[in-house]
């Protein structure tokens, strides 16, 4: 059973992408490929912005990318597969839309995560805001000055990915490949 909100961001584990209007397609595009994968009750829901839709899975979200990316690799499957899913990036975890959370959130997703543990390993921080007020400039040097690990904007081993949406924020430790682009991978075949 999949629920279906109009609007609410509180808790998320995926942020879909897709066209303008295409919102219900790639709901039922997003669900059904969770429903495969085993989660039995994943919760998709809009974002207040259009093209965008967020859920909360019970599976790990980088299984899904790697499911559907064996599905585009695979040359005995249909090329059409994946039709109204444009981008999918997964989200560690979710923390109210201000400084002292955005602080707190990150360094405890740091702590811990394989990724940060060298401490020659270069990071970049790539903000995108909806619905908020927080300047990007503010949202960077908050997370820059909980650092210790060189920036690099090209060249980086980790980036903090920051999705705020109005009073929530998503963060993420990724590495490049682990946003899914259905399109530009096609491509890229």
């Amino acid at each position: 059973m999949c629920l279906w909100v109009i609007f609410g961001v509180k808790n998320f584990n995926l942020m879909v992408s897709t066209g303008r209007d295409f919102e219900e397609q790639a709901e039922i595009e997003l669900w059904f490929n969770l429903l495969a994968l085993g989660d039995e009750s994943p919760i998709i829901f809009r974002s207040g912005n259009q093209g965008l839709i967020l859920a909360k899975t019970a599976i790990n979200p980088k299984d899904l990318i790697q499911y559907l990316r064996e599905i585009l690799y695979n040359k005995d499957k249909d090329n059409n597969y994946i039709q109204f899913i444009h981008k999918i990036t997964p989200i560690d975890i979710v923390i109210p839309s201000n400084k002292d959370s955005l602080r707190e959130g990150v360094l405890k997703l740091i702590e811990n995560h394989p990724l940060c543990q060298d401490p020659k390993s270069k990071y970049r921080i790539t903000v995108k805001k909806r619905q908020s007020l927080l300047q990007t400039s503010e949202i960077i040097d908050v997370i820059a000055s909980t650092l210790q690990n060189d920036v690099s904007l090209k060249d980086f081993d980790w980036n903090i990915q920051v999705e705020v949406i109005g009073d929530s924020t998503g963060i993420a430790l990724l590495k490049k490949s682990d946003i899914f682009k259905p399109i530009s991978e096609a491509r890229n075949l």
